[in-house]
């Protein structure tokens, strides 16, 4: 259906296998007969299911580039992502995965926000030690802190934007494929997918193959067309937590450290400023709010990388906003998520 956020795909109304060109446009050329007789004939170009992949693919990328390069600022790239899945929402009202990942992709960028002000207030304070210390022992003792906190900051916010941006690049042209070529299509070719690999900026190729057809695709654009879009939350979520986030993000034995130390931190109620509160808000800010947040539990030892306790907190965050959607608050919603869209969101 037409929608003022995505133009009309260059191949739309082309069935795969169609001929791209007029016949007209089409070169004749020669080319060596079954009897080794030179013989005659047009080169065409046909719609392959490869082909299709590409062009959503390269959609997808061109959304986080510049100048045909990854934008660097991983910040601006967050609020790219969050808009883009804020505009799948508005396109197609049934993508609820995609509305609930605005929220969730935004709060990303809030924990982006907290990891540079952290490096950057530590950094102050790293130069203010050397300024100050009176022995190059009281310097070592004065730096250790925030050198060990400035660091944890850095690691998190590269890993945060490096998970932010391939599942947005795994996502993303699944929503896209599926809302120019259908179920049918969807479910034929997702296989094919994984031909593109070659073709594909892919950074994560250490940790996950490029294009695996997971099933949980299928089922979850599956429940799209059964109408049951809470089912449809739950199987593109496990997706993107499980199958993409866990194998590229939360395996890392050095990220499973930081949000240990994160953890201990909130759980203890260090100084405001040292830990970020893991939180899903469902609106375009960072700060909680009332009847709006999910809180992950502040637990000792709660662990944020174990699937199960992950998907609990998932979970809860998928059932709230459902309920917000069949609720008065539905406007307040939609208000936010046109806001996250516009490249609002993450303050």
């Amino acid at each position: 259906m037409s929608n003022s956020y995505f133009p009309k795909h260059k191949y739309h109304g082309i069935a795969v296998g169609q001929n791209l060109q007029p016949i007209e446009d089409c070169k004749v050329h020669h080319f060596v007969g079954p009897a080794a007789t030179v013989e005659k004939g047009i080169a065409s170009f046909q719609l392959t299911p490869e082909h299709l992949w590409m062009t959503f693919q390269k959609e997808a990328e061109d959304l986080i580039k510049v100048n045909g390069r990854f934008i660097e600022d991983i910040d601006e790239r967050n609020r790219r992502i969050n808009a883009a899945y804020a505009k799948l929402w508005l396109a197609d009202k049934r993508f609820q995965w995609a509305g609930l990942a605005a929220f969730a992709s935004k709060q990303v960028g809030c924990g982006l926000l907290h990891a540079r002000t952290l490096s950057e207030r530590n950094r102050q304070e790293l130069e203010a030690a050397r300024r100050w210390a009176g022995s190059s022992a009281e310097a070592a003792a004065m730096e250790a802190m925030p050198m060990m906190i400035r660091s944890g900051a850095d690691f998190v916010h590269d890993r945060l934007g490096f998970g932010n941006m391939h599942l947005f690049l795994d996502i993303y042209p699944l929503h896209r494929f599926y809302m120019e070529r259908g179920l049918a299509e969807l479910d034929a070719y997702l296989p094919n997918r994984q031909n593109i690999a070659a073709k594909v900026e892919w950074r994560a190729k250490n940790y996950l193959k490029f294009g695996v057809p997971f099933q949980e695709i299928r089922r979850g654009f599956k429940r799209i067309e059964e109408g049951d879009l809470s089912e449809e939350v739950k199987a593109l979520a496990w997706h993107e937590q499980v199958n993409i986030l866990q194998a590229i993000l939360y395996n890392d034995p050095h990220m499973q450290d930081a949000l240990a130390k994160n953890q201990l931190a909130w759980a203890m109620n260090f100084p405001s400023g040292v830990y970020l509160e893991i939180q899903l808000t469902l609106s375009a800010q960072c700060k909680a709010k009332d009847g709006w947040t999910s809180y992950f539990p502040k637990l000792r030892g709660a662990k944020l990388w174990v699937v199960d306790e992950r998907m609990q907190f998932v979970a809860r965050a998928a059932a709230r906003f459902d309920e917000l959607l069949k609720g008065a608050q539905r406007p307040y919603v939609e208000e936010s998520l046109r806001k996250i869209a516009a490249g609002g969101g993450v303050e």
